[in-house]
């Protein structure tokens, strides 16, 4: 059970999922007491309502959901993937592996779900931006927004973030600016435009914005950190030069970095000493959590990275009330960023799965003859597996006890065959976050959005690229907060390259959602640097080639390098049939 503080904002959320999605079983007395005569009209309605706002953020198709606007941010990384299993499992209609190889197109599943709006990362946004502007409709029908400057900040701050995101993944977007009578009634803008639009905004209302901490909503540390990201990411973005806000890439460099000595020198955050603190089932306490998606298993489902990525038979491992879906995981590549003494390995089970009790754990599987003949070399055979195919041949018996062992190396993508049983191990799976024993398909743990860490990797970052590239006392100084607590090796002017500091990045930041973009401003998501290179310790692709049945052991297969116009994502197609011109390089596809 969550402490006093989650039961609250349970409580806080519950209320206002009265008026919307009747998800909650609350006390009549309570409902009763927040449907009475005038209720609207009064302040009383402000925490409701603002817990429906924030809403949008949990469950199903909110910010973290596997195949809303998280997967966009991950599943087209080279830190995540999800291999189709024995017989098929997680095919999903190659969705995967269209997300991974950069095939995206405008009917893809994240980006628009068969052609149709509701349940994707276009939807997940412009239904934040539209909860955003109703409320601010009835804050100004009431007169709240004089009385309550700071509460109508937040909701522009929250407002700013929800277009930022679609700036950041869409391109030339749309700024709705108010609750259109039928719809969103705002003009498709070109990206530049877009980003003056918000930086306007930011620019307005964050000075307003409370400094207070009210957990899982948006302040004015918040708004500084948007306004960091929007600086530090201009570049890649292409409106520098373009924007009013973005007159050179300098300009913008200094600036990002100023807004993370802001975050910074306000001491309101501090490094956890524990990286796993951060990710705990009860999380709320963690010093370095600026902003967090709150979860609850009971009242705020949607939390199910367990699920998503621990084997079938991890259930007996952790006593899950259900058996979990052995999909998403983690190459050999990422694996290999992590140095000695660096904790946050951690991250990955690897490895000989056990039960509660300790005992090995193991999965029964019937073996053909093909099956015997293609097994890899590193998959760990049952203790009775046969030396020979002579042998295996003359056996009555060919099912086999399979030791549960999850393996730093992936095989394939495309698994579709029922003879490829090897891989149903294969992949380190993620368990960054505590997984609470007995807990059921959620769990409770809330979901950083942002993070000190990533401020002073930010930091570090801005004050490289403001100095061409190399590292100065401040970058250093900054980035080694970071490593120090992981008990990694610190960093010298020398050894911290923006190379070194995407792949820290990548190991401090983890299925958080950034490595998208993180990607594309170093350069390594289109491109030369888009496909696997043994010879570049920075490159971490593997599995991404122009075959759709391509393994990584097998010979001859052609990686295939992303062209830069995948650097955003095709308008969804219900928006391009609504009058939206479709982004260049997809307009065939």
């Amino acid at each position: 059970m969550k402490l006093n503080m989650k039961k609250i904002i349970v409580l806080f959320a519950g209320i206002s999922l009265l008026f919307t999605f009747n998800a909650c079983d609350l006390n009549p007395q309570i409902y009763s007491e927040y449907d009475r005569e005038g209720f609207e009209q009064s302040e009383d309605a402000l925490a409701p309502k603002l817990g429906d706002v924030y809403v949008n953020l949990q469950r199903e198709y909110g910010y973290a959901y596997r195949e809303g606007f998280w997967s966009l941010q991950e599943n087209t990384t080279d830190e995540c993937v999800v291999p189709t299993r024995f017989a098929g499992d997680w095919l999903d209609g190659n969705a995967f592996w269209i997300l991974h190889n950069h095939r995206f197109n405008s009917k893809t599943r994240e980006i628009s779900r068969g052609g149709q709006s509701g349940n994707n990362a276009w939807a997940f946004a412009y239904r934040g931006v539209s909860k955003c502007n109703s409320m601010m409709k009835w804050m100004r029908s009431v007169g709240l927004d004089k009385t309550r400057p700071a509460d109508m900040a937040e909701l522009y701050i929250l407002r700013a973030w929800y277009h930022y995101l679609m700036l950041d993944n869409f391109g030339n977007v749309q700024f709705v600016s108010q609750l259109g009578e039928d719809g969103y009634q705002a003009k498709q803008g070109q990206r530049h435009e877009i980003f003056d639009s918000i930086m306007l905004d930011l620019h307005q209302y964050v000075p307003q914005a409370s400094e207070t901490k009210v957990y899982s909503r948006v302040n004015k540390h918040v708004g500084w950190m948007v306004l960091a990201k929007m600086y530090l990411n201009a570049e890649a973005w292409g409106v520098v030069g373009k924007a009013k806000y973005a007159p050179t890439a300098d300009n913008c460099y200094k600036k990002a970095s100023l807004y993370c000595d802001s975050i910074i020198d306000s001491k309101a955050y501090s490094l956890t000493s524990s990286y796993f603190d951060n990710f705990k089932v009860e999380n709320q306490g963690s010093t370095e959590n600026i902003w967090c998606v709150f979860y609850d298993a009971s009242f705020s489902k949607g939390m199910q990275f367990h699920m998503m990525t621990l084997h079938y038979a991890s259930q007996n491992s952790y006593g899950l009330k259900n058996q979990p879906w052995n999909g998403y995981c983690t190459t050999h590549k990422v694996l290999g960023l992590y140095g000695e003494g660096d904790t946050r390995i951690n991250c990955w089970e690897r490895g000989q799965q056990y039960d509660k009790s300790g005992s090995a754990l193991s999965v029964k599987v019937a073996v053909d003859s093909v099956t015997y003949v293609l097994m890899p070399e590193y998959v760990r055979k049952p203790s009775n597996w046969p030396a020979t195919y002579e042998e295996f041949a003359k056996l009555e018996d060919k099912n086999f006890e399979f030791p549960a062992v999850f393996t730093d190396t992936i095989t394939t993508l495309t698994n579709t065959s029922d003879f490829k049983i090897y891989n149903i191990f294969e992949g380190a799976r993620f368990v960054k976050f505590q997984i609470q024993e007995g807990v059921g398909d959620h769990m409770s743990n809330d979901f950083p959005i942002y993070r000190l860490a990533d401020v002073y990797l930010m930091k570090a970052e801005a004050e490289m690229r403001a100095n061409g590239g190399q590292a100065n006392a401040v970058a250093v100084a900054a980035a080694n907060k970071v490593r120090e607590r992981a008990g990694a090796t610190a960093y010298n002017e020398t050894s911290l390259t923006l190379d070194e500091l995407c792949n820290e990045r990548c190991r401090e930041l983890m299925w958080e959602g950034h490595r998208r973009q993180d990607l594309i401003r170093f350069d390594r998501f289109t491109g030369p640097k888009s496909v696997q290179d043994d010879s570049d310790p920075a490159n971490l692709w593997v599995l991404k080639y122009t075959d759709d049945k391509a393994t990584d052991n097998l010979p001859g297969q052609t990686p295939f390098v992303s062209p830069d116009y995948m650097k955003i994502f095709p308008l969804p197609d219900y928006v391009v049939a609504n009058g939206f011109t479709q982004n260049p390089g997809y307009q065939d596809k």
